[in-house]
């Protein structure tokens, strides 16, 4: 993908898109998918989301029928699917619910110090008093006990540090002021903390967080599906505009584009900037000086080392080094030759030509 700043002269930015065309694959900006069209990982979460709510009506059900055996099987079984369904949405409650209605089936069930443990979590995710009077008394009273536990535990301040930096934070749900690097206030324990930035893989994960600790999380950038939805948001006012530099990455690994040349020139009587970046990161990989002056001889040669590359073919190439020059010739006849691929893999095909 070509990216031509303010100031570069029309031809001048024509000619450099065209060397880089002979050497690589040029993309355009793609348009995002209709409206409407869901990705299959989202259909997935959304089934699993279904599926842990009916369990949870099935347990409440063999609760209210004494059938507390049955009731711990039914929210045993559902655990893992909310894990996976809080990883991708988010939706803590239901966590939450989950883990009281362990807490209380198990009570009932003569397993009081496994209850506890799951009362723990519970009130972890959600320190709000209980309401009373919906279970059984000697279950709820094993339930503000193990409230009162984690309710005595420290609370202070967590340091937050993200790769890449200015990530939006969630800690159980809610979200903290500002953006990473960050402070954020919570108790003693295992939460789940959620972490946002727009082009990365959003990043939910269970972590032990201690007052006046530390948090490093590094982020992945984000998969096609991700991209799609994210630029959908932000074409449809369902999230705040990003900064525009942010916008064309996306809008690039978007678009397939694994790199993206620039050229660029911030006065009329300056020389252009010639820029290489990865899409995926925005990591500068290299950038070189183009003379204002300089003839398309010049140009040409300065383009292929902002690639890394050599435009020139030598005169004769030895026989030991024929698959790096791109064909052998045998009598006149090209006998094998090698395919460059955007991604620089290298593939040898017959004659004929490569299937």
């Amino acid at each position: 993908m070509m990216s031509v700043g303010q100031g570069t002269e029309p031809a001048r930015g024509r000619a450099v898109r065209d060397v880089v065309a002979s050497r690589r694959q040029v993309v355009d900006v793609l348009p995002l998918p209709p409206p409407g069209v869901v990705s299959t990982d989202l259909i997935a979460i959304e089934q699993r989301g279904q599926a842990v709510r009916l369990a949870l009506a099935r347990a409440r059900k063999k609760e209210s029928e004494a059938l507390w055996d049955d009731c711990v099987r039914e929210v045993a079984g559902a655990m893992s699917d909310a894990l996976e369904v809080i990883a991708t949405t988010g939706e803590v409650a239901l966590l939450r619910d989950l883990h009281l209605q362990t807490g209380f089936c198990l009570t009932l069930a003569d397993q009081t110090s496994g209850a506890r443990s799951h009362f723990r979590s519970a009130a972890l995710l959600d320190e709000t008093p209980p309401p009373s009077g919906l279970h059984r008394e000697e279950a709820e009273r094993v339930q503000v006990d193990a409230r009162n536990e984690i309710l005595a535990r420290p609370r202070g301040k967590v340091r937050i540090l993200t790769e890449p930096p200015g990530a939006r934070v969630l800690i159980d749900g809610r979200e903290a002021a500002g953006v990473t690097p960050l402070e954020a206030d919570a108790r003693l324990g295992d939460h789940f903390v959620t972490i946002r930035r727009f082009r990365y893989e959003s990043n939910t994960e269970q972590r032990l967080l201690q007052p006046f600790g530390l948090v490093r999380v590094n982020l992945e950038p984000a998969r096609r599906s991700t991209l799609s939805a994210q630029l959908f948001a932000v074409r449809h006012a369902q999230a705040p505009m990003p900064p525009a530099d942010e916008l064309f990455w996306a809008e690039a690994a978007w678009s397939r584009a694994e790199q993206v040349v620039g050229i660029s020139r911030p006065d009329a009587n300056a020389n252009y900037r010639l820029s290489l970046t990865e899409t995926a990161t925005g990591k500068l990989l290299r950038a070189l000086t183009l003379s204002r002056s300089a003839n398309d001889a010049g140009m040409r040669r300065t383009v292929c080392d902002l690639l890394g590359e050599t435009c020139e073919a030598p005169a004769s190439v030895p026989w030991y080094v024929w698959p790096l020059a791109g064909a052998v010739i045998v009598g006149g006849v090209v006998t094998t030759a090698v395919v460059l691929e955007n991604n620089r893999d290298t593939r040898f095909c017959p004659p004929s030509g490569c299937r």
